[in-house]
């Protein structure tokens, strides 16, 4: 048996029924599993932060990579590009990491993948086996584009037709003109978004080529016939026909009632006459006659009625004093031909109706002056399923003497009624109806006008200064169409999946000529685009349902330019005053407060597009980007390009942008 020490027995009972020195040793047991719990909660934490941490760097790298990418092709500085912007994003020993790799390659498909791999060496966990934590992400991205619409709206003025920097050159600048550059940046516009389409969605274009005018009168039609108005206020003219008195020409009298009044005289005619007996007894009886017209009193006539233009036939009633032969005692006939005849002739009163025929002297003149010419006809012979471009006829009393001239529409079309005000800012007035993006025409204020340049006419004083004043003349002032005072652009393109090839074809078509009106080419890039108005049927919704990204995309290569000569879509302003007022009449003032009025109106549009959420972007093409264009786009979306390999890198540049940059895991 062993020694049992009482004494140490005693004390081990004692600290066993000791609830003091209990506690002591719980604690220190406790210490252990404490020190795992708080070390893995800090090593995890350091662990989680690493690992997000190291998933956005792959990602920045991966989004960077891509977007550096001008097409499918993935190329060592591609993958370059995306290491630079991981190990700006995770530098190195972050974390306490070790061992750290990144790697970017690319797929055929144009997506970019990443992968990112290191060590977290553990601050606590290694006294318990745990020396460290491995860290792996993966990424990818991608250009994709869902439910999207362009609207391209585009100058065309004369200045398209220079070299970038300016220069004009003889015969036309052809492949080196900002025209030929702007045709290029669009197509390469179109295949950077087309490469980047998803399966499914849908992406549309269109396109407002803009000067003084824009073309949209077929856009209208095919919308609804009734936008158009019927009826319209020109500067044209008016024939203008004053007469002379009138002049008989003729007369015929006709006895209505009995004579009254006789009166005999017995008259001997005596003829020589060569022939047969039979013949002078014929001669004798042709001599008998009644109701031979002999005098009138024209102050007693009464009028009856008048029918006819010039000449015109006038009836009356009256008295008239006729004549009657009557034969006398018979005739002698003698071998030498001698043929005596005897009358007696009778005068009486009669009632009549006496007809007159009578002429006056038309002088004719023209009358040039505002006139409210009808258009109803004009729209009839348009072909809603023609392909063709818009060309249709009108007749109005505008030619020889008045007579009915054919005055052809392209579809150029006049503005809607505005109010010339010197601002739109904040808020435009209701009656500005010209710039209401979404405006649906109910009345012939709301409803837009063709442009008619043959039939709106030039007026001038005897200096050879317009004048504001009617004129009465002879003369054939000179028509706009004449003069080539106005320019229509070709026809807009409402939204559409276009092909490549038509859009191609479309933008060969298109000349440079003009001035540069840039709040027109607005308020129709917006009003085609906008999901609201008169397009709300085909630009509110997708096919499949998600939502649809709007962008403006507005080139242009020179500022507002107006002249109060030109016909636009607010008439000729010298004489309509549409945008400027009344209070100015030199022609130079009157350009001024145009040019400050158009600049507002270009504004308000702008305004009025970003408001419908559409992404408005802007691109100075040889040309300072103003504060005017850079006020008008989306903030941080209004560029500048110096030639045309710049316009191509930054219409490419707003295309990828537009299509969604994206990772896709």
């Amino acid at each position: 048996m062993a020694h049992v020490n009482r004494d140490r027995q005693s004390f081990l009972r004692n600290i066993a029924q000791d609830k003091t020195a209990n506690t002591i040793a719980i604690s220190a047991a406790s210490l252990v599993p404490l020190m795992a719990m708080v070390g893995g909660g800090v090593d995890a934490s350091r662990f989680y932060m690493a690992e997000t941490r190291l998933q956005a760097a792959c990602d920045a790298g991966a989004l960077a990579a891509r977007r550096s990418m001008d097409d499918d092709d993935f190329s060592t500085e591609h993958r370059q590009i995306g290491e630079n912007f991981f190990d700006q994003n995770y530098s190195d020993g972050i974390f306490g990491t070790e061992n750290l790799t990144r790697s970017y390659t690319g797929t055929s498909d144009g997506e970019v993948n990443g992968t990112a791999k290191g060590t977290l060496p553990t601050s606590i966990m290694g006294a318990f086996g745990y020396d460290e934590f491995s860290l792996d992400v993966t990424c990818t991205a991608d250009i994709n584009i869902s439910n999207t619409d362009i609207m391209f709206v585009l100058d065309v003025t004369g200045s398209m037709n220079r070299r970038p920097d300016g220069t004009s050159c003889s015969g036309g600048c052809g492949s080196s003109s900002r025209l030929q550059g702007l045709r290029d940046a669009v197509l390469t516009f179109y295949d950077t978004v087309d490469t980047a389409t998803s399966s499914g969605a849908q992406v549309r274009y269109g396109v407002v080529p803009y000067a003084a005018n824009v073309n949209v009168g077929k856009a209208i039609l095919q919308g609804n016939p009734s936008w158009m108005a019927t009826e319209a206020d020109y500067q044209s003219r008016e024939p203008d026909i004053t007469f002379g008195p009138w002049e008989p020409t003729g007369y015929l009298y006709e006895r209505t009632g009995d004579g009254s009044n006789y009166n005999y005289n017995r008259q001997i005619n005596n003829q020589t006459y060569h022939g047969s007996f039979d013949s002078c007894v014929a001669h004798y009886n042709a001599y008998q006659i009644s109701d031979i017209f002999v005098s009138s009193n024209e102050s007693g006539w009464t009028q009856v009625s008048a029918s006819g233009g010039n000449p015109r036939t006038v009836q009356h009633t009256g008295s008239v004093t006729y004549e009657e032969r009557r034969g006398a005692g018979g005739t002698y006939y003698g071998s030498s031909g001698l043929c005596d005849v005897n009358f007696d002739i009778y005068r009486y009163q009669a009632d009549s109706t006496i007809t007159v025929t009578e002429e006056r002297e038309e002088i004719f003149t023209w009358n040039y002056t505002q006139v409210t010419h009808s258009l109803s006809d004009l729209y009839t012979g348009f072909n809603s399923t023609s392909t063709a471009a818009l060309n249709l006829n009108v007749n109005l009393p505008l030619g020889a003497n008045g007579s009915d001239r054919s005055i052809n529409w392209t579809g150029c079309v006049e503005e809607a009624a505005t109010t010339n005000v010197a601002t739109f800012n904040p808020t435009t007035p209701a009656d500005a109806f010209d710039l209401d993006i979404n405006l649906t025409p109910t009345n012939n204020d709301e409803r837009w006008k063709p442009v008619l340049p043959g039939a709106v006419f030039l007026r001038e004083d005897g200096s050879g200064n317009f004048t504001r004043n009617d004129i009465l003349s002879n003369d054939n002032f000179d028509r706009i169409q004449d003069t080539g005072d106005w320019t229509c652009p070709a026809e807009a393109i409402t939204l559409e999946d276009i092909s490549r090839g038509d859009l191609n074809n479309y933008l060969n078509a298109l000349r440079g000529d003009g001035f540069t009106y840039h709040d027109i080419g607005m308020i129709w890039g917006a009003r085609l685009i906008s999901p609201n108005g008169i397009y709300a049927s085909s630009n509110a919704t997708a096919p499949n349902g998600d939502a649809i990204s709007r962008h403006i995309v507005f080139m242009t290569d020179g500022t507002l330019d107006v002249e109060p000569d030109w016909y636009t879509p607010y008439g000729v302003e010298w004489w309509d005053r549409r945008v400027a007022d009344d209070s100015v009449t030199s022609f130079d003032d009157v350009e001024d407060m145009q040019w400050a009025r158009h600049t507002e109106r270009f504004q308000a549009a702008c305004r009025a597009a970003r408001q419908e959420n559409i992404s408005v972007w802007v691109v100075a093409f040889g040309v300072n980007l103003t504060q005017n264009l850079i006020d008008c786009a989306t903030p941080g979306r209004a560029f500048a390009a110096t030639n045309a390999a710049e316009l191509d890198e930054q219409f490419r540049n707003i295309a990828q942008q537009i299509a969604a940059l994206r990772l896709t895991q």
